[in-house]
């Protein structure tokens, strides 16, 4: 039945792979059966995933098969064999280890609770195969943890690819499935995708409402999911599903739904483009701001005005950094101790990283005086990026500041100590991609070339609920230069 050739990872779009299947020139029996077989050639290299339910995605694809047979009328996610992140994602009787938390191995989501990805692209009619790797708590730009270990690297499997949803992208990149469900609470969809040559999109908040939200959600910075995937397109159909309302998010707004492929082929002549080579004050590793600079000329071919913007920062970006992890703490604060209440030791067998212990104790000896300067700061970096845009309809700059780091000992790989001979945080001090977790304006981070063989992502940032400008941005440069065809081929 199948006469649609594979590109050289074996891999077709989530776009061509639904048209195909509601057309019945392909089967979701075979789609699935191609996707289980990739996992199974290519993942003992790559430890993107973590989890696979083989006889529940045949099931649901059998089924979708059936469906189109009869003549009914399917989702536009038909047959599209897509993964979710094992970190607040929840699929009635899947793990929930957090991240590869030892203590919750044997953890189980309970019956009819579902995240927003997995049941917004069920209903869509994808077929979930499994889960993917990612940190403990999220709580770190990288992947590794004690469970599973690191998510290497399809581009040099000596490296991480990134974090938190870096099963996500490294399963995407390599071509085990077109689409992957990530979230992002200081970066973790873009970060993962600047290190993996993929597209990584963040929302407005609110577009995509966090339900069930994790606990304390209030306490932290704005929490996202997002698609990862090898194209834009790809992006733009998956939040079609994606978006909507959720009482239970009080970030959610009713009526906000719009067609995000509407915005593919618009261009860009004419945007206001405001260039930033280093967000205020962040050390930039040479490689990535040649190639960054380059890219960004890319704006111009497409008639838009491109001008430097001076992005004014309210305190230097190892202060920001360190925010940002008290933020993070306060939430892993509450789930250790949520989790205790009910008997678990989420630190059992030293599943919980040594940083993480070290900013939850700061956390928890913070004052009150400490904890609203805190949020005062946050709003100033809010209001930093609302000035910053006022003049230009998009920001521009590195997704991160560093290329790839090489994978450490069994759950302690972190992210560099220095750039460019400037200390930052290992942790999230070389990740711009926090400044939009404290402000909600959406963003993505879009392949902008190799650094030598390593990817290198560009940022771009758009006006609150003007998501569709970065969708155009981003096809925009995909028209004048792809990207597909720098993924490298894994056996």
């Amino acid at each position: 039945m199948n006469t649609t050739p594979l590109d050289s990872t074996g891999q077709r779009s989530a776009t061509e792979t639904a048209r195909l299947v509601r057309g019945r020139e392909l089967s979701a029996h075979e789609v699935v059966v191609e996707a289980l077989a990739r996992i199974e050639k290519r993942e003992p290299a790559l430890g993107a995933v973590t989890h696979i339910a083989p006889d529940e995605a045949l099931k649901a694809a059998d089924l979708l098969d059936r469906r189109i047979a009869s003549g009914e009328k399917v989702g536009p996610l038909a047959g599209v064999a897509t993964l979710v992140k094992d970190l607040y994602g929840f699929v009635p009787g899947w793990p929930t280890t957090m991240g590869g938390l030892p203590a919750l191995k044997d953890a189980r989501g309970p019956a009819e609770v579902w995240s927003r990805y997995p049941r917004a692209v069920v209903d869509a009619d994808a077929v979930l195969i499994g889960q993917t790797n990612s940190p403990a708590f999220g709580f770190r730009g990288v992947t590794d943890n004690v469970l599973f270990g690191p998510a290497r690297n399809p581009f040099d499997l000596s490296r991480n690819a990134g974090g938190s949803s870096g099963g996500a992208a490294a399963a995407v990149a390599a071509g085990l499935v077109p689409v992957a469900g990530a979230s992002d609470a200081g970066g973790s969809i873009r970060i993962p995708a600047a290190w993996t040559n993929t597209f990584g999109f963040q929302p407005t908040a609110g577009r995509v409402p966090s339900a069930p939200r994790p606990v304390g959600f209030h306490l932290g910075p704005f929490l996202y999911e997002g698609p990862v995937t090898r194209n834009v397109a790809d992006a733009a159909l998956v939040m079609n599903t994606l978006q909507g309302y959720d009482a239970r998010d009080p970030s959610s707004v009713p009526g906000q739904a719009e067609d995000f492929t509407t915005h593919l082929q618009r261009g860009i002549a004419g945007m206001r483009i405001g260039f930033t080579a280093d967000f205020g004050g962040f050390p930039v590793e040479p490689a990535i701001r040649a190639t960054i600079a380059e890219a960004v000329t890319v704006f111009e071919e497409l008639g838009a005005v491109v001008e430097p913007i001076d992005l004014v920062l309210p305190a230097p970006h190892a202060e920001l950094s360190r925010m940002w992890l008290r933020s993070l703490a306060t939430m892993m604060l509450r789930d250790v101790e949520d989790h205790r209440v009910r008997g678990i030791d989420l630190g059992a067998e030293d599943g919980i990283p040594e940083q993480a212990w070290i900013w939850m104790d700061a956390a928890s000896r913070m004052t009150m005086r400490e904890v609203l300067d805190d949020r005062a700061l946050r709003t100033d970096v809010l209001d930093a990026l609302a000035r910053a845009q006022e003049r230009v309809d998009l920001i521009v700059g590195p997704t991160v500041v560093a290329l790839p780091v090489e994978n450490g000992s069994l759950g302690r790989t972190t992210g560099p100590a220095s750039v460019d001979g400037t200390a930052v945080d290992p942790l999230i001090g070389w990740c711009p991609t926090y400044l939009t977790n404290f402000s909600g304006a959406p963003s993505a981070s879009v392949p902008a070339g190799l650094a030598g063989d390593l990817p290198v992502g560009l940022l771009v940032i758009g006006r609150p609920h003007r998501d569709g400008d970065v969708f155009a941005a981003a096809a925009a440069i995909e028209r004048i230069r792809p990207w597909q065809h720098l993924y490298p081929t894994m056996s």
